[in-house]
């Protein structure tokens, strides 16, 4: 019976988070700040906003540089 309840609260929780576009939004930009460090120098923080359009989630990425990093050479 634990388990039911535990597997209802995850489910609630994760239900939660994917309807929250902000919080989603707040989780994208900590998740993806990592990634692009890898390959920008950024100027400032990823702006990440939402938009609902009929049953689509649309959300669009910023992302102001001040350069690419070197990757040295790449084929091809």
């Amino acid at each position: 019976m634990d388990y039911k309840i535990a597997g209802r609260m995850e489910h609630i929780l994760n239900n939660d988070k994917m309807c929250d576009p902000q919080r989603v939004c707040d989780l994208l930009k900590d998740d993806l700040r990592s990634v692009i460090e890898n390959y920008l120098v950024m100027k400032n923080e990823p702006v990440i906003r939402f938009k609902r359009d009929k049953n689509k989630n649309i959300f669009f990425f910023e992302i102001e540089a001040e350069r690419i990093k070197p990757f040295g050479y790449i084929p091809y």
